[in-house]
């Protein structure tokens, strides 16, 4: 009996050491970069919790510092810049509540002299996640190296159908062109950086009209280039059902309509009645799912050079980037204009940045292509 105190003890002792709010303290993890989750981050579906990744708003959860009273900015907050030099500052690019960008510079940018090219990243993550501080790290080692980086936020397909997140990447560089000298970049030397469905957009708003006239060049990370042909697959080549199965849902709530049924399917999410006219005219249906696709709009040399990289086993196959280069070739553009990459393994987007020599191949591909401003573009547009 004189024990039963101490086993009492030890038993309170062991529910309280074990509780999860105890241990949440300790064992939440900090704000991760791409190349520090795994193959799945722009999963969701696919053996995550959905809508769970980094930079992702819980309900009724409030991120200190993220937001201030009259000021929205969904999902971006100023990360903890480890390396030195380098200064972060949220702007507006528009005047809608995730119209919102991150820009990080080096020390010496505000120095007078040559403009540095600059590097416009977005974020992945099934068009409707929040994933912009999963780049946080990847955008402060960019930004360390010379280039002024720029963080995007975008309207999400549930918040709008597409093309609103096309507008809003051209908005953005727009913006950034017009405030090119308070922000110390070249406005002639931009290059695209998209992971997954931001390599999706990148790839869009770089084949809209004239691409070639105001970027230097695209990287696009594992893009699902033409969303049509990954909801036509509902098994992915390394058989992840879930996530091609989360990726087809997404899909078809950015185009705002299911292409299979566009008089039976109601409004896909809060498109309002742009997205419901889609619905009920399958040629409307049809031309969003059309021009979602930067294969449609490929025009060879008025494009920007663009290099694309899948792995072996990714979710999202090369070939929506084999079919955009050989459209881009067909178009009238160098042999060297689009070059396509697969490596080993099976990381996805942003993780691929994690594999050997893939981030040196990356960033050379950048600077070569940012060193000088971009040559005159060619014929007009179609």
């Amino acid at each position: 009996m004189r024990s039963l105190p101490l086993l009492l003890v030890t038993c309170l002792a062991l529910v309280f050491c074990t509780s999860p709010v105890v241990r949440g303290a300790a064992e939440r993890p900090g704000p991760r970069g791409p190349g520090a989750y795994d193959p799945g981050a722009d999963r969701a579906g696919a053996g995550s919790r959905e809508g769970e990744g980094p930079g992702v708003h819980r309900p009724g959860v409030r991120k200190p510092g993220a937001q201030r009273p009259g000021v929205q900015r969904p999902g971006l907050r100023v990360p903890r810049l480890g390396r030195a030099g380098v200064k972060g500052r949220v702007y507006s690019y528009g005047p809608l509540p995730r119209e919102r960008l991150i820009a990080y510079s080096g020390s010496g940018s505000a120095r007078p002299g040559p403009r540095r090219p600059g590097v416009v990243i977005v974020h992945g993550g099934f068009w409707y996640q929040q994933r912009s501080s999963g780049w946080n790290r990847w955008a402060v080692r960019i930004a360390a190296t010379g280039p002024a980086v720029f963080s995007l936020e975008y309207r999400r397909n549930v918040d709008a159908p597409w093309p609103a997140q096309r507008t809003d990447v051209l908005r953005a560089l727009r913006w950034i062109r017009k405030h090119a000298d308070r922000l110390g970049v070249d406005p002639h030397r931009l290059v695209l950086l998209g992971s997954s469905a931001g390599g999706q957009i990148a790839t869009a708003a770089a084949t809209y009209g004239p691409g070639r006239r105001h970027l230097a060049g695209v990287v696009a990370l594992s893009p699902v280039a033409d969303p049509y042909r990954a909801w036509r697959t509902p098994k992915a080549p390394g058989g992840d059902r879930a996530g091609m199965a989360v990726l087809r849902a997404s899909a078809a709530r950015l185009a705002g309509c299911d292409p299979s049924a566009p008089r039976r399917q109601r409004a896909a999410g809060r498109g309002g009645e742009h997205a419901a006219d889609r619905t009920r005219d399958p040629k409307l249906c049809r031309r969003a799912w059309r021009d979602m696709s930067a294969a449609r709009r490929a025009s060879g040399a008025d494009d920007p050079p663009m290099l694309l990289i899948h792995s072996r086993h990714d979710f999202v196959p090369v070939a929506h980037s084999t079919a955009l280069r050989d459209a881009e070739l067909r178009h009238g553009m160098a042999e060297d204009g689009v070059t396509v990459m697969t490596v080993p393994g099976a990381k996805h987007g942003g993780g691929l940045m994690t594999l050997p020599g893939v981030e040196r191949t990356v960033l050379s591909w950048i600077a070569a292509r940012s060193s000088t401003a971009p040559p005159p573009f060619g014929r007009n547009h179609r």
